[in-house]
């Protein structure tokens, strides 16, 4: 059950709903940051969520649903902006089902807020209109960041994952030493900016969930810097936007020296919440769920949809699952479900080196064309290069020497003070992007099939088309994350989830479409009537 407020109510109304309900939406009028207060007898639920709340808040974003697990017992809390609250039917009713707690609609503890009309949908977008019967066993397949993330997402709401791994986990481009986790958006309300505000600070709260520790990442802040007149402009335009000066601002040169601990040379824009992680951490926290089956060096051989379940042939085992999800990455093209459509494969390579003092007084990550970690363990990580249509992991000395002037354009006098400390071979992957640079997330189609249901589209991109999509069984993907997937990848793994068990999706209904691999057929599709 859910119950639905049009403006942030007093804390104690809050904590008695929590009692009653298993997710409250709070609708946010304007963007101004919520505050919540203690009665004037408060409850101890009211002092341990007033304990929590400034971690928890600190990403609160403007630009998707922000979802607030752990603040009040056994309750979901999403605070809805405005660009949200008039669209609720595209997070909750649109995936209402009988069959799992809040699939009954809203509550309203106020006047509703007024919500636009939803427009019809293309066949190829359209949502299932089945009841949503969640499974008892869903497989994955890929141990990286996206595979990890979609495991535990379905995990931790009481499914049993099996995750299937070529290799190791975190071994390919989920095994870079440090990361770095900020949101490079754009001033405008774009789908890349929507996802990528909602995943950083859907990100940042999983590291201080599964990894309170803090020994594999930190809460450094990032700057990033003004390297060009784009990013200048960029970063300038986004120092307007008052309304997230917490997740961001624009800082002179003098001050990012401040905040970095070493002399700055140019002004940028201060990611204070940003942070550096270890990535293969974050990877075995996310699979360590006793929920989650791994099986690492089991290659999935085979999928077959055979009597309301897939049956996987993997070189040992046979498996039955009623879903299967393929975060493969860079193998994608080489996975029959997913040959059809345009991945791209990038080459990156990070390198190492011995902190210096000097170098050992940066106390935040630095990011313009390259970036560089603070030292961890002793030894910056630092890169990163980009070689597009190159498949190769291997680390090649002409990729470091790429990297050190990169990091001399970044940084010159901590590039020279480097320059004399011990290097040592860093990491080396193939990164999985798509042509317009978003994701791949959704529902899979059997895309030979589709192309014939909808070949009309290939002499008149405006004919009128309504025959059902024809999708594959229970398949979808979470992949082509590219450089982004610490920010990317546990939010579309969030959705995934929830598309799968019918849960409200924190996507709106731009972004799921956005995503969705069918965009890739349909425009291939209309590019053949473009250029016929």
């Amino acid at each position: 059950m859910t119950a639905a407020w049009n403006a942030p109510p007093p804390l104690a109304e809050l904590v008695r709903a929590a009692r009653k309900y298993r997710r409250l939406i709070v609708c946010l009028p304007d963007l101004r940051f919520p505050e919540f207060a203690a009665s004037a007898a408060p409850c101890e639920t009211e002092r341990r969520f007033l304990a929590l709340w400034p971690q928890h808040s600190a990403c609160v974003q403007f630009a998707a649903p922000n979802i607030l697990r752990g603040l009040l017992p056994d309750c979901e809390l999403w605070l809805m902006p405005p660009v949200c609250a008039a669209r609720l039917h595209e997070h909750f009713s649109e995936t209402s089902s009988p069959h799992v707690l809040g699939g009954d609609g809203l509550h309203w503890q106020t006047e509703p807020v007024p919500q636009t009309a939803a427009a019809p949908y293309k066949p190829w977008y359209r949502p299932s209109e089945k009841p949503v019967l969640p499974p008892e066993h869903v497989a994955v397949v890929g141990a990286g960041i996206a595979g990890a993330a979609t495991a535990y997402a379905l995990a931790s709401r009481g499914v049993r994952v099996t995750v299937l791994e070529a290799g190791r986990a975190a071994q390919a481009a989920s095994g870079n030493r440090q990361g770095l986790l900020y949101a490079k958006i754009s001033a405008h309300d774009t789908e890349q900016t929507e996802l990528l505000l909602g995943g950083y600070g859907h990100s940042r709260r999983l590291l201080d969930e599964l990894l309170p520790e803090r020994e594999n990442w930190q809460p450094s802040g990032l700057l990033h810097l003004n390297h060009n007149p784009a990013e200048t402009r960029r970063n300038a335009a986004l120092a307007t936007q008052k309304h997230h000066a917490h997740l961001y601002r624009g800082v002179s040169a003098k001050e990012a020296g401040a905040i970095a601990g070493i002399d700055m040379f140019s002004d940028g824009l201060y990611w204070p919440q940003g942070a550096w992680l270890h990535p293969p951490a974050l990877v075995r926290a996310l699979l360590s769920h006793p929920n989650i089956t791994l099986r690492e060096h089991t290659p999935l051989l085979s999928a077959q949809w055979s009597g309301g379940a897939w049956r996987l042939q993997t070189p040992a085992h046979t498996l039955s699952a009623q879903h299967i999800v393929y975060c493969t990455g860079a193998q994608s093209p080489h996975i029959p479900a997913l040959a059809a459509l345009p991945w791209q494969l990038i080459r990156g390579q990070t390198d190492l080196s011995a902190a210096t003092p000097y170098s050992g007084r940066l106390k935040t990550a630095l990011s313009a064309a390259a970036y560089i970690s603070p030292a961890w363990q002793g030894r910056h990580c630092y890169g990163a290069s980009f070689i597009p249509h190159d498949a190769g992991s291997d680390w090649r000395e002409a990729d470091a020497e790429h990297n050190r002037r990169e990091l001399e354009r970044l940084h010159p006098q901590l590039a020279a003070d480097l320059s004399a400390a011990p290097a040592a071979a860093g990491h080396a992957a193939v990164r999985c992007d798509s042509p317009d640079h978003l994701p791949v997330v959704g529902r899979l189609a059997d895309y030979a099939a589709m192309k014939q249901v909808y070949a009309k589209l290939a002499h008149d991109k405006n004919y009128p088309l309504d025959a059902p999509c024809p999708w594959l069984p229970n398949a979808r993907v979470n992949a082509a994350h590219g450089s982004r997937g610490l920010a990317t990848a546990p939010w579309c793994a969030e959705q995934t989830a929830a598309e799968i068990l019918g849960l409200p999706q924190p996507f709106s209904r731009r972004l799921r479409e956005a995503l969705h691999p069918n965009r890739h057929i349909v425009r291939a599709l209309v590019r053949q009537h473009e250029a016929g």
